[in-house]
């Protein structure tokens, strides 16, 4: 079991974009790998809310808008525990082009999906 977190800047509001690290081989390893638990943070600073989905059961099919998904309003939260699931099937909007999704999510030892 490992523990990371991160920070995802919505560049372009009404756009999903998948949760990744800072860096580019972190980023890789980590999206094949197994959340067990995850915490996503709608920072205080932000201007507007923000989204959080998953792709869709085909794998390509975003499933997160401001109509679709957890809806969080600046200083908001949420948190899934006790599942299984890939790190990138999660995915991130903004109603607010550069506003920010902060998360935190564990890791399962050596799972790959």
């Amino acid at each position: 079991m490992s523990v990371d977190f991160g920070r995802l800047s919505v560049n372009t509001a009404g756009t999903p974009e998948k949760f990744s690290g800072d860096l580019a081989a972190q980023a890789v390893i980590r999206a094949a790998s197994v959340v067990t638990s995850i915490t996503f943070l709608a920072p205080e600073a932000n201007t507007g809310n923000v989204y959080i989905g998953r792709l869709g059961r085909d794998g390509t099919t975003a499933t997160v808008s401001s109509t679709y998904g957890i809806t969080l309003v600046p200083g908001a939260s949420f948190s899934l525990d006790n599942i299984s699931e890939k790190f990138d099937n999660f995915q991130g909007d903004a109603a607010t082009n550069g506003d920010d999704i902060e998360w935190s999510a564990v890791f399962q030892a050596g799972a790959k999906a």
